[in-house]
């Protein structure tokens, strides 16, 4: 029974030691943590960050926790997919903007026991702060820490980035140096808890500042990884005089927006592991600075968002179906009456409407109706065949298109054929390079890592490999656009 214990504790639920003992009932279990320990270490992956106790910090990748981040890495990608289809209409971009908004902002002033209202969000996405107290303007603080974020597709991940979310939340030092330079106490407890640091000293914060930069500059660690490093490290260096937990918030939220994820990143409800998962939290990252073991945050921050995305999904299917409720109701154009009903504002307070509308039946509009968002197309269309109804072609020319020339169309037919030429020709090619080249080989055209992602439904780290293997290969020349790689095709015999 005890050869499958390793397993057992590490795979379904990754647990700590007095967690296994508590599941078995006894505290006689040496030998079966010396078996989890030995199976742990077979995927164990150590990185560059260390503790005070100058510690390496390890993460482990056993087969179940591979196969949730891939399963979560696709997921944030589905549902930010989804998000740029809602966004084709602006009165629903705007509506779901201010729902995911008013979620976060609310997780944040729970968290600092704030009181809270609804309409302090629409204040906030307006600018309109010249009436908010202080706790408000903390929240205003955070909301510009959110549009940071949402911005940070275009930013580098820099020292600088941190340097500017810690001034959000912190009055700039009258020196160059913008660290903490107090020594943190929490209570009546000093620095040291059982000889473990539970915070980094000021004479240290500049190593680990380095040695944080160092370690993202070349992790290829998948993203929920590297992002639950951030969080937690950020956390425990404590870099700010006030509120390093939130800025090691938006910098992860930050660095998932650099990972093309910039429409999804700000509302990624990260901030639950301030309110309700506090406890819990708290539990784990003592565990991890005893055991340098970062896998027992990795498996809580699954599990945070993870809810947080079906929260974000209830949020799109009612911003769409609200709008589909009443677009049943309206009548058909010709057959509208003109009234003043017509020229009504909608509310100030979004969310407050949205709300009223569902918990009452929607009545007949009279206004014109909205016209539904049209979904996005899918990655990679298949050319179809033209029909007769679709009325005569017209030249680029005609049509008076700043492009005059646009690239050849291969029929699915040819590009079946390149496809498996490609797979026959090269074995060290997968099946989904091969699928992704033979639709994504036109000279002059730039493609990248979330290109294949988005094509194939991979995780990002696997599109990434995936990319590098086919420059490597020839196939595709490397180079840096701003923050990020794009690939553009060579010729290729």
């Amino acid at each position: 029974m005890s050869s499958n214990q390793g397993e057992r504790f590490s795979n379904e639920r990754y647990l700590t030691m007095n967690q296994v003992s508590r599941a078995l009932g006894t505290t006689l279990i040496d030998d079966i943590w010396k078996e989890v320990l030995q199976y742990r270490n077979m995927f164990s992956v150590t990185i560059p960050l260390r503790t005070v106790e100058r510690n390496r910090l390890r993460v482990v990748l056993t087969p179940k926790i591979n196969d949730r981040l891939n399963q979560l890495d696709r997921r944030i990608s589905r549902i930010q997919a989804r998000i740029q289809e809602v966004y084709v209409d602006a009165n629903h971009q705007k509506a779901l903007k201010t729902l995911l908004t008013r979620d976060i902002l609310k997780t944040i002033a729970s968290s600092y026991e704030i009181n809270f209202h609804d309409g302090i969000v629409n204040q906030l996405i307006n600018h309109n702060i010249s009436v908010l107290n202080a706790w408000e303007m903390f929240l205003n603080d955070y909301y510009r820490g959110l549009e940071l974020v949402a911005k940070s597709a275009n930013l580098d991940f820099t020292e600088a980035l941190l340097a500017d979310v810690g001034r959000l939340f912190n009055v700039p030092p009258l020196s160059n140096y913008i660290y903490r330079t107090t020594e943190i106490k929490t209570g009546r407890q000093v620095s040291v808890i059982n000889h473990v640091y539970p915070h980094v000293p000021v004479n240290q914060i500049s190593d680990a500042i380095a040695d944080f930069y160092a370690f993202m500059a070349t992790s290829t660690l998948p993203t929920i990884v590297q992002s639950a490093a951030i969080i937690f490290y950020l956390d425990y260096i404590k870099p700010f005089e006030a509120h390093s937990e939130i800025i090691a918030i938006l910098m992860a939220k930050a660095f998932l927006a650099e990972r093309e994820l910039a429409l999804i990143a700000p509302y990624l409800n990260i901030e639950l592991i301030l309110e309700r998962y506090r406890d819990a939290r708290d539990d784990v990252f003592a565990e991890v600075k005893k055991s340098a073991d970062l896998t027992y945050f990795i498996d809580l921050l699954i599990n945070v968002l993870n809810e947080s995305l079906q929260a974000i999904e209830e949020r799109i299917v009612f911003v769409v179906t609200h709008e589909l409720e009443a677009e049943k109701h309206v009548l058909p154009p010709l057959e509208v009456e003109k009234d003043e009903a017509s020229n009504v504002e909608a509310p100030a307070d979004l969310f407050e409407h949205a709300q009223a509308e569902v918990a009452q039946k929607v009545e007949a509009p009279k206004q014109e109706s909205v016209p539904l968002y049209t979904p996005k197309q899918a990655a990679v269309p298949l050319p179809l065949p033209p029909r007769e109804e679709e009325g005569p072609k017209v030249t680029p020319e005609e049509a008076n298109l700043g492009i005059t020339q646009l690239p050849p169309e291969l029929s699915e037919n040819d590009i079946l054929r390149l496809e498996r030429h490609i797979r026959e020709s090269d074995p060290s090619l997968s099946r989904a390079q091969a699928y992704f080249y033979a639709r994504h080989c036109t000279m002059g055209k730039y493609y990248s890592i979330n290109d294949f992602k988005e094509v194939t439904g991979c995780a990002y780290e696997t599109a990434r490999t995936s990319m590098d293997h086919l420059a490597n290969s020839g196939y595709y020349r490397k180079e840096k656009f701003k923050n990020k790689f794009i690939y553009t095709p060579t010729r290729k015999a």
